[in-house]
């Protein structure tokens, strides 16, 4: 997965179609908002102006015949419900709509499971132990068909032009001349630098020749694709379903290594959650514990390990993979995997494909956001001037490390000898310094809680940056061709539409320098971030309907009529604006 960057935003041709002068929302929210609005609204009449009578609006969501399962409920689904598909891809493709999109995301995961529900995933295994998945149906070596082959990757290098770093990786894990093994990357690359800065520019990347790959390959390289689903609709449904699933980008690489105990990479630890699916071939995988409590659940990847760096460490799992076999692996677990000796009766190449999520998504993420603007505005404060107060005089003389003399830090053999050696002097002096360090940090730990006020207040805002950050790294949606009719179509909005998100969690609504912002990903590139957003600005009175637009989702629809909104024109014209951007599914009332 690629690491985190800032996205860049454009106004998109709908937000300018939208764009009317309104005043600035100076009344109270909640007196806008109908009667069976969601909890904390009131009753109000807004006058229609299609009617001259003053009416009641009332707030409806249409239900349909089916009812949706709790995203968070994880015995919504059975395991045998996912196990009636034979092949992961037809439940990717079912067109049917047996399933809300909520519903498949979990049937994709129950299945990358085998028979193990989700609830027990997420109780035993997720962020904790690694699970290993062999043989479940007779069908077992299928499951994972027609989402990669060794013989499309041939077909995708020789039709597509390719590029070293970035489009793939030829490496493998062999003696140096010392004699200690190590990785050996053989991508040409024309300024590693560069490319990093700006990887959309093929013009920083050597291009790929399709017969000096294959050469590496029959020397014992692996071939690393690093956006494979750029070249499989499958493997980018997969992604974007289990997007849903877990609420964050997944990414995938896919690795291809020839037979002969052939590995590519040497031991390391991910900072990603792993889904390792076999799709063709065999591999042995070793797997470690983390060596120490820093590296569970670490925020970055390892350096390589040495084959001595792990002697005496026996490995948690050592296990073959075959097709259809899945291997889960929590952050900070270390593996390596190689395929099956020379000689053996099944030597045979191995391709794996490596589903990952959770890169740079945790507690720690978060409070990088929330905790700067915290300060600021804990130092802004009109409440408070603490944190604009001057740092007390000279208070280096008696703060940092080379005056930490506290008594309970040392060791007692060093407590003794200082006894005998001090002075009268030296102690009062000593004492008076510890007096001064306990003021400053007290002094500092109430400013420190008043900064974390701050940030609890700035969580919501916080939140919607990881939304947006989101939002911008993730999958486009995958419409079925029912769907895209309707979304293309082109409709001119009527009050008496029924409409929805089309897929739960694609667009999100920010409040932003005294306008309403929605961002969405219906835009975005199957490459990381090739696209820049292109959110749709509006009023902030716009607010309100446009969260209930983004709020209902499938099986549920809300009416245009019912929006909350001054005038039928502005409700109209709030759904127009989301469905011109083909992220609502209509429906006539």
């Amino acid at each position: 997965m690629d690491p985190q960057g800032d996205s860049s935003t454009g106004m998109s041709r709908a937000a300018k179609k939208r764009a009317k002068k309104k005043q600035k929302l100076n009344v109270d929210r909640n007196d806008a908002e109908p009667a069976d609005a969601p909890s904390g609204s009131k009753e109000e009449t807004l006058k229609d102006p299609e009617s001259k009578a003053v009416q009641k609006r009332k707030f409806v969501r249409v239900k349909e015949e089916e009812t949706s399962a709790d995203d968070d409920d994880d015995s919504s689904l059975q395991p045998s419900q996912s196990l009636q598909y034979q092949t992961l891809v037809e439940i990717l493709r079912d067109t049917k709509n047996s399933m809300t999109a909520s519903q498949r995301s979990r049937a994709t995961l129950e299945f990358l499971l085998g028979k193990v529900s989700a609830a027990e995933f997420y109780a035993k295994y997720w962020e904790q132990n690694p699970l290993f998945i062999q043989k479940t149906t007779d069908t077992h070596a299928r499951r994972f068909e027609h989402l990669l082959s060794k013989s499309r990757i041939k077909e995708i290098l020789q039709e597509k032009a390719t590029y070293y770093g970035r489009d793939l990786n030829v490496a493998r894990y062999e003696k140096s001349k010392d004699g200690v093994k190590r990785r050996v990357t053989l991508d040409r690359l024309k300024d590693k630098v560069v490319c990093e800065e700006d990887p959309t520019d093929v013009r920083n990347f050597v291009k790929v020749d399709p017969d000096d790959i294959w050469t590496h390959y029959e020397r014992g390289c692996t071939i690393r694709l690093l956006c494979p689903h750029e070249h499989s609709d499958e493997i980018q449904a997969l992604l974007s379903t289990l997007e849903l699933e877990w609420g964050c980008m997944v990414g995938a690489n896919a690795y291809l290594t020839p037979p002969n105990s052939s590995q590519g990479f040497a031991p390391h630890y991910d900072d990603i959650e792993a889904f390792c699916l076999q799709l063709e071939g065999k591999k042995r995988w070793k797997v470690y514990a983390p060596l120490n409590p820093e590296s569970v659940l670490p925020r970055f990847s390892s350096s390589d390990f040495r084959e001595e760096d792990l002697v005496g460490i026996q490995p948690v799992l050592d296990v073959v993979l075959e097709a259809g076999d899945m291997l889960y692996m929590p952050r900070g677990w270390i593996h390596q995997a190689c395929t099956l000796r020379s000689g053996a009766e099944d030597n045979e190449h191995s391709l794996h494909l490596t589903v990952s999520a959770m890169q740079q998504w945790a507690w720690a993420d978060l409070m990088e956001v929330v905790f700067p603007e915290a300060v600021q505005a804990a130092a802004e404060s009109a409440k408070s001037n603490e944190l604009r107060q001057g740092l007390p005089r000279n208070f280096l003389d008696y703060m940092g490390a080379m005056h930490d003399n506290n008594p309970d830090k040392m060791p007692e053999a060093l407590k003794m000898l200082a006894k005998r050696v001090e002075s009268q002097d030296e102690v009062d002096a000593k004492t008076k310094a510890l007096k001064r360090q306990e003021r400053f940090r007290s002094e500092a730990k109430r400013r420190i809680m008043a900064v974390a006020n701050e940030a609890v207040e700035l969580l919501d805002a916080a939140c919607d940056q990881m939304g947006k950050r989101f939002i911008s790294d993730r999958q486009p949606p995958v419409w079925s061709e029912e769907e895209r009719e309707i979304l293309y179509a082109e409709t001119k909005i009527l009050p008496s539409h029924l409409c929805r998100l089309a897929r739960p969690g694609i667009a999100r609504l920010v409040l932003e320098d005294d306008k309403a912002v929605v961002y969405h990903c219906n835009d975005n590139a199957r490459t990381y971030r090739a696209h820049a957003l292109s959110p749709l600005e509006f009023e902030l009175d716009d607010a309100p309907a446009i969260e209930q637009l983004l709020g209902t989702t499938e099986p549920q629809w809300i009416c245009v009529a019912d929006l909350v909104h001054d005038t039928m024109e502005d409700r109209v014209g709030v759904a127009q604006a989301l469905y011109d951007e083909n992220i609502l599914l209509l429906r006539e009332g």
